[in-house]
């Protein structure tokens, strides 16, 4: 190879490496500069946006819910409270003349915040229990998600009062479990799940998977009735299975 074709080759090389860089800088530099590790094992306490049933779903419906208590990393808020957190139904099925039970199963994959690109989080349901006495007060963020699916699928995060479980209002502000088959944990007064709760609290005949799904395939639910209903503000302890790169809030 001669000087003049080194030169020029040089040159073309130098030019793809800068565009390339150009190309990267702006957005994708400053997220990855910016962004914090989200532990795995991190507990996300959250409410069901719409009722879910199993009679009525299906596979591939999709799932909403909210973020009920904001989640921080060194004091820094990285997933607001509010933010919507979106999954889909990968089993779900009611129960017919020999079958033992009914499922429901539920695998939330990604939150989406108010100011920001979706964030890919694997979470697996730890603990659900009733509904809060009071329905959240929701913004415009926490509408139905789009796309595919009936709207009861997607779920509105508006929904009737209904008389608080377990709640204690004593100075320590914890709550008796219901005494649920591997039921463990306590609601404060605020109608958070405690970070040790785990299992079915206040919601009669039903049992929830003691284990962290494997492969995608959801939280498993089963009823001892006809079907698995869940109403819209469900509470929920969600736990973080793989570590997670999140941009904290502003």
């Amino acid at each position: 190879m001669n000087k003049s074709a080194f030169f020029v080759l040089m040159i073309v090389a130098m030019f793809s490496a800068a565009v390339v860089s150009a190309a990267q800088t702006p957005a994708d530099t400053h997220a990855a500069a910016n962004s914090v590790a989200l532990a795995s094992g991190t507990g996300l306490n959250a409410e069901l946006n719409g009722a879910l049933d199993s009679k009525k779903a299906k596979a591939g419906d999709p799932v909403a819910a909210h973020i009920t208590e904001a989640v921080k990393v060194d004091g820094k808020v990285v997933i607001a409270k509010g933010t919507k957190l979106v999954g889909h139904i990968t089993r779900a099925s009611a129960r017919s003349k020999g079958d033992s039970d009914s499922t429901l199963a539920i695998q939330f994959d990604k939150a989406l915040p108010k100011n920001g690109d979706a964030i890919p989080l694997s979470l697996w349901i730890r603990a659900i229990a009733a509904e809060p006495k009071e329905a959240s007060q929701v913004g415009p963020d926490l509408n139905p998600i789009g796309g595919t699916g009936s709207a009861a699928a997607a779920g509105s995060p508006m929904r009737p009062t209904r008389p608080p479980t377990n709640v204690d209002t004593s100075s320590s502000g914890g709550a008796t479990p219901d005494p649920s088959p591997n039921s463990a944990g306590t609601i404060n007064a605020a109608g958070q799940l405690s970070p040790n709760s785990r299992g079915v609290i206040g919601l009669e005949g039903l049992t929830l998977a003691p284990e962290a799904p494997r492969d995608n395939q959801g939280s498993l639910i089963t009823g001892s009735g006809k079907t698995v209903h869940l109403e819209g503000g469900t509470r929920l302890l969600l736990i973080l299975q793989a570590e997670a790169s999140v941009v904290p809030e502003k």
